[in-house]
């Protein structure tokens, strides 16, 4: 079965630089849900983009994401 790689970022709160960038896989819809429950996210944003993403099939191949948590709190740096 093939799956789909991505990396995800996650950012220090106070100052918005990126402290971990993983590699992950997703190879069902269920692995991608599971991922974002653990970290508590409803989905996911490109980095580089304006895509929301919430499915896996949004997803596209070594893009970078950061995580979306409810009410709009989202886990990115502040671009300037």
């Amino acid at each position: 079965m093939a799956g789909i790689t991505i990396k995800v970022c996650t950012f220090d709160e106070t100052d918005s630089i990126p402290v971990q960038t993983e590699e992950r896989t997703f190879y069902t819809e269920e692995d991608f849900r599971e991922f974002l429950s653990r970290r508590g996210w409803i989905g996911m944003r490109e980095l580089s983009g304006f895509r929301n993403v919430d499915t896996l099939d949004d997803l596209c191949p070594c893009a970078m994401y950061y995580g979306v948590r409810l009410m709009g709190d989202w886990e990115v740096p502040k671009v300037y």
